[in-house]
């Protein structure tokens, strides 16, 4: 899921860069308590946090009813934005979504905004983490809790959810604690429904809310 509205959602200030810069506002926590009410009678075996502040305040509304501990790993964590971070103009902006046309058309994984993360540099924190997941829980029944970020979610999910394409996830931008459900088959990790819109496993749209 990603986390609450913060108070970066507010700025529109990039905020990768300190972990405990913009909390989440009063809406933020309304909207975890929400989820958390009807999260409420789920178990889980592992709830994993961002180190990211508004994150961890998600994580935490979140576990009170299940009261584990909240495991946190920077391999969660947002695309840090390099010399981006703390700016929050037009022009900062625009060369942010620059940067993700690159990756996605020019394919240039490499990439990166001065002193920021590349393509293959989230790929590499992000994807060993799901796999050794997908690894210590395959064949059981237990339910893992991710709280993250919007980019990180868009840039890697589609990485991983064998219905989920680029194009579909950034048709679909994620709303602050949207839930995306997954499940292990035999053929990988396939979405059921992402931010209410419920899915096949080949990717086709069955509801949309």
């Amino acid at each position: 899921m990603r986390h609450g509205e913060s108070q970066a959602n507010l700025t529109r200030e990039f905020s990768s860069d300190g972990h405990a810069k913009h909390p989440l506002t009063a809406k933020g926590r309304a909207q975890a308590q929400t989820l958390a009410e009807k999260l409420r009678d789920e178990t889980f075996a592992e709830i994993y946090a961002s180190p990211l502040l508004r994150a961890r305040q998600t994580a935490e509304i979140l576990n009170a009813p299940h009261g584990l501990e909240i495991q946190i790993t920077p391999a969660l964590s947002e695309h840090h934005a390099g010399i981006l971070e703390g700016r929050a103009d037009q022009a900062a902006w625009d060369e942010y979504r620059a940067l993700f046309e690159t990756w996605l058309i020019q394919r240039d994984l490499d990439a990166r905004i001065k002193g920021g993360e590349s393509f293959n540099e989230l790929r590499a924190r992000f994807i060993p983490f799901i796999n050794a997941l997908a690894r210590r829980h395959q064949d059981t029944a237990a339910n893992v809790l991710l709280v993250a970020h919007g980019g990180i979610y868009l840039m890697m999910l589609p990485l991983i959810l064998t219905n989920i394409g680029f194009a579909f996830a950034r048709a679909h931008i994620l709303s602050n604690t949207a839930l995306v459900l997954t499940e292990q088959r035999a053929e990988g990790l396939v979405c059921l429904s992402w931010d209410g819109v419920k899915l096949t496993p080949s990717g086709s749209i069955v509801d949309e809310i």
